[in-house]
């Protein structure tokens, strides 16, 4: 009888100790935790590039069907040729991405020109 009453309290002092950091949260945890509302674009060409070798790799082991995979493919090849075109660009105020890379002024308006960090 004493081994039973004493595999009990284990069992339920592991229980307490698993169940513990669920049943008391401070609400810090969830912040760290806490999932993006949008999809995460990809703003490097690498990055973009990766995203079309995982979604060919998922349709070529069968994970992925033609339909969604054709869906993907034209969203990814998109951000891919954004990020190609805009990566080592700058951005004038009005006109958007330029093709100057080290200009200071934009070739069209005459703004200054600001390095594109997103």
């Amino acid at each position: 009888m004493t081994p039973l009453i004493a595999g009990t309290l284990l069992a339920l002092a592991a229980l307490s100790f698993v169940l513990y950091p669920l049943l008391v949260s401070d609400g810090a945890a969830s912040d760290e935790i806490a999932l993006p509302s949008q999809p995460v674009r990809e703003t490097n060409r690498s990055d973009a590039i990766d995203a079309l070798r995982e979604i060919e790799f998922d349709r070529a082991t069968g994970k992925l069907s033609d339909s969604d995979y054709d869906s993907l493919k034209s969203t990814y090849t998109q951000r891919a040729v954004d990020a190609m075109r805009t990566g080592d660009s700058v951005v004038c105020p009005s006109c958007g991405p330029r093709p100057e890379k080290f200009a200071a002024f934009c070739s069209r308006c005459g703004k200054r020109l600001a390095t594109d960090l997103a």
